[in-house]
């Protein structure tokens, strides 16, 4: 399909016709015929040294004329191959287009520019919008010295963060040299909770005259910054702002270990992803201890969240400064209020910081524990010396508040405590083990193997903490008959030596233990791992149906019933759908492949902390392609439809997740041993839910929605978009992962959106290896 032609005479007066093809090199001209002769056009029309749209400036009066959607793709500002997957009659209809809004317009209903590039354009910024490799979508966000973007590299395709140092700064040589500095500092950073530099540079002016323009790249993370998020949903959980200024603790200890002094350590420089991790980010204000750019009398940072002895000394600052504003952000965090609000001048600011008084968790929520207030209050102690050290040492207070749950109200009853049995032959052991626990637990020891095994027969547990050289019964025989004993749910194991070596522990999992440690262990490293089994035994049990317990009950025998039988059923719908059309060849074997992929790469905690366990994980990849059951309800010409549905036949297909759901749960209330049954159809009824609430049928919104069924809905969705449909082309993978993670905002759950991001390249090559053996 040609995008548009020309029509004229040679210079001997023959009739020539020049067609631009889609990728706007002239095409032969054919011939025609004018007043009954026959004749020929030259053969392309050439500049010599360019084509495309620059050809066709230079076409003589009358050819072929530059439009406002050749200017774009010829600039790089609308991507080649993105304009290629356009059907070949919309790409003539957008070349052709001389309205500059109209093409405008249409570009953005076809979401191959953003409202934001779309402004810029019109504007006649448009070079303003490429740097380097990279492509700038939107504004993000202003830092310290310059405006944040998200953008994209334009080969790549990846997504990014790109910081540019702002015009008024670009001419002041000290703040550029700042700018790249820091640039380098968290390039030297790898660490989980520090946003990552990947690049930087440095390009040419956008005018005559003008500053280069200078810029670095970071990692692109979802989520909203500590202050937007209290403000948004108020005052956080103890264990929620716990846990995230620890992982913000630990990031500074890094950071500190490099000789880096952050020095504007304060909510807004603080991201929280979807799944609840801390994000540092914003070095702009950094001292590095071998390099100082600070002016002396400037003040550096923001003066709510400043260490009292940044005010007077910016320059002569440690680590202690940004322990105070750890203190100061967590202080927001816990009450939705600034620690030192704003009001009167600076100076008068400057003034209270310098000799007012702490202020206290407690006077603004009364029913936080006093340890907590304590904590908080040393965090931001207006003497240095008096503060925690380090940062790292800050990070190993905050540890116990991350397991903090507020006491039951008097007369309420609380959940019940988690049973511990400890056995061991070293009483020593039992009794350090017993103190670490504290009132949280019910806790009950054992001497030896066989006292325990006894225990464990007569009572239910929750965790069992066993230790390997015992008398009469030692660690593995143990861990090897409580399978046959214990009544289910059986409960975690945490396995503990002192003499086996640590390389040895590992294949002590193959023996039933769920996790291992070695003696002598910090109390830190034992608590983490007593409420990481703890965790995943509630999960996982809520899953199954059995109150606790991370594995399925003793009557169910997963491999050779629920994984079979959910199979077979999931494997005998896929296949009828395949042959009706409602899905494409091969989606039977792609489907379990996506899951298993996503489910690995996802960040296993909370409740996702499900996808890491492999029955879970089996029984959600073998239902998986037995979702769209429900297709087959809908009437083959529906399916098979170019145009626009109608009303009649949009119900139609938004019915088939109900159709397919009550059809699998009927299946599943008719055989309860069959369990993967059941997650089926959850599958099947919740795969079209988005996560914003306006999904179907139920308009379910966020985690109402069954976490089987939010996965399931994200691979599907790829694998869609990768084949062809009666009303559009398939799409290729950079596309497609554009569309789901860039383009579809409150359809999926982000944390998955996340996830698929970071291995999107698996999926393509499931894609890939599937058409191959097609």
């Amino acid at each position: 399909m040609l995008c548009s032609g020309w029509r004229g005479r040679s210079r001997f007066g023959r009739a020539l016709e020049f067609s631009v093809r889609p990728d706007f090199s002239i095409a032969q001209p054919r011939r025609t015929k004018r007043r009954g002769a026959e004749v020929r056009g030259v053969n392309q029309l050439r500049n010599g040294t360019r084509s495309g749209p620059a050809d066709a400036r230079r076409a003589p009066p009358g050819g072929p004329q530059p439009t406002p959607v050749l200017d774009l793709l010829s600039s790089g500002v609308l991507l080649r191959e993105e304009w290629d997957e356009l059907p070949a009659e919309v790409r003539a209809e957008l070349a052709a287009q001389a309205d500059t809004n109209a093409a405008l317009t249409a570009l953005m209903g076809r979401h191959l520019l953003t409202r934001f590039q779309a402004d810029a354009v019109r504007a006649g910024d448009s070079a303003s919008l490429l740097l380097g490799h990279y492509r700038l979508l939107e504004p993000l966000g202003r830092g310290g010295m310059g405006l944040v973007y998200r953008a994209e590299h334009r080969h790549l395709r990846r997504p990014v963060a790109l910081k540019v140092l702002t015009e008024r700064h670009a001419g002041d040589a000290r703040l550029s040299s700042r700018f790249f500095l820091e640039a380098r500092a968290v390039a030297r950073l790898q660490h989980p909770n520090i946003v990552s530099c990947l690049d930087a540079g440095r390009e040419g002016p956008l005018r005559p005259g003008g500053p280069a323009r200078e810029y670095y790249v970071m990692d692109l993370v979802p989520g909203a910054d500590l202050q937007a998020t209290v403000a948004g949903g108020g005052p956080l959980p103890v264990h929620r702002a716990a846990d995230l200024l620890r992982q913000v603790a630990e990031a500074l200890a890094e950071a500190h270990r490099h000789g880096l002094v952050h020095r504007d350590i304060k909510p807004p420089n603080i991201l929280v992803t979807p799944d609840w991790k801390a994000k540092v980010l914003d070095f702009g204000l950094a001292r590095h201890s071998a390099q100082e750019l600070t002016e002396p009398g400037v003040l550096i940072g923001s003066v709510g969240y400043m260490a009292p002895e940044q005010v007077e000394h910016p320059s002569r600052v440690d680590g202690r400064a940004d322990v105070f504003g750890l203190g100061a952000s967590l202080f927001l965090a816990l009450t939705g209020r600034d620690p030192f609000p704003a009001g009167g001048d600076l100076m008068a600011m400057v003034a209270r910081r310098l000799h007012g008084t702490v202020p206290r968790v407690r006077e603004h929520r009364p029913e936080l524990p006093a340890e907590l207030d304590a904590l908080v209050a040393k965090l931001m102690d207006p003497d240095p010396g008096r503060r925690f050290p380090s940062a790292a040492a800050a990070a190993a207070a905050l540890l116990p508040f991350v397991s903090y749950r507020p006491p039951a109200r008097a007369g309420a009853a609380g959940p019940p405590r988690p049973r511990v049995l400890v056995i061991d032959d070293d009483p020593d052991v039992r009794a350090y083990v017993r103190a670490l626990l504290g009132d949280g637990y019910e806790c009950v020891e054992a001497a030896d193997g066989r006292d325990g095994l006894g225990r464990v027969e007569g009572g239910r547990f929750d965790l069992l903490v066993v230790d390997q050289e015992m008398p009469r019964l030692d660690g593995s025989k143990f861990i090897a008959r409580v399978q046959q004993v214990a009544a289910p749910p059986v409960p975690m194991i945490l396995y503990m030596s002192g003499r086996v070596p640590t390389e040895s522990l590992g294949g002590l999992l193959l023996g039933g233990a769920d996790d291992f440690i070695r003696k002598p262990f910090t109390p830190p490293e034992f608590l983490s791992r007593v409420r990481g089994l703890l965790a995943r035994r509630g999960e996982l049990g809520r899953h199954h149906g059995s109150g606790t317990g991370s594995r399925p009950p003793a009557d169910v025998a997963p491999d050779a019933t629920a994984s079979t039988a959910v199979a077979l059923l999931a494997q005998g719908a896929c296949r009828l759908a395949e042959e009706v059309g409602a899905v494409d060849r091969g989606y039977h074997a792609r489907i379990p492949q996506y899951v298993r992929a996503l489910a690995a790469a996802v960040p296993h905690t909370g409740a996702y902390v499900r996808l890491s366990h492999p029955v879970f994980v089996d029984l959600l990849a073998k239902a998986a392609p037995a979702h769209d059951v429900g297709m087959l309800s809908v009437p083959p010409d529906t399916l098979s439809k170019r145009g626009r549905l109608d009303e009649t036949e949009r119900l139609a297909v938004q019915a088939h997740p109900t159709v397919g759901g009550h059809l699998l749960a009927r299946l599943a209330a008719a055989h309860p041993e069959a369990v993967g049954v059941a997650v089926a159809a959850d599958i099947a009824k919740g795969h079209h839910e988005r996560w914003d609430g306006t999904g179907y049928p139920d308009g379910l919104r966020g985690e109402q929605i069954p976490l089987a069924a939010r996965l399931v809905a994200l691979v599907s969705v790829y694998d869609a978009l990768r084949c062809r449909r009666p009303y559009r082309p398939a799409l290729s993978h950079p596309r497609a992962v554009r569309v789901i993670v860039a383009e579809s905002p409150g359809q999926f759950d982000p944390v998955l959106v996340y996830a698929f991001g970071s291995i999107a390249d698996q999926f393509d090559r499931i894609f890939l290896a599937g058409a191959e053996r097609l």
